[in-house]
């Protein structure tokens, strides 16, 4: 097994920092870009803090053998910190639009399939009335 040195395990752990601001800002996006009830929010909530959470812990037991360090959550924090200054508001517009574009093709796709949908009901209640006469 390979033993990661200190500044390595500050590296990695400044690597879950970013992941978890991308993750954050992903659950923002869904935020905006439905409007859903408390109890969706409560578990997206809930989500975040699982994934996030579960990355913590996994890089503590998996690169750092366990043992929890001051300078683990300070690369984090500078993880976190480095992304929200940079590159988090270019991700949060880039993910909003390519949500709303893939919006916009469900919403197309329903739409045909409903309008389908209605026309084989029409076909089948003039086929049922004519069968019924």
């Amino acid at each position: 097994m390979y033993y990661f040195s200190q500044e390595e395990v500050f590296l990695l752990f400044f690597i879950i920092g970013i992941i978890i601001g991308l993750i954050f800002d992903f659950f923002k996006v869904l935020r905006k870009s439905f409007k859903t009830k408390d109890i969706v929010t409560f578990i997206e909530d809930l989500l975040f803090l699982l994934i996030s959470g579960t990355l913590i812990v996994l890089g503590i037991i998996k690169l750092n053998s366990g043992e929890v360090r001051f300078y683990l959550f300070l690369g984090m924090f500078f993880g976190i910190l480095i992304y929200s200054l940079t590159i988090s508001k270019l991700y949060v517009i880039i993910l909003y639009e390519f949500v709303r574009i893939c919006k916009k093709i469900i919403i197309f796709f329903a739409q045909i399939f409903f309008k389908l949908l209605q026309m084989f009901k029409n076909i089948f209640n003039y086929i049922f009335k004519q069968i019924k006469k």
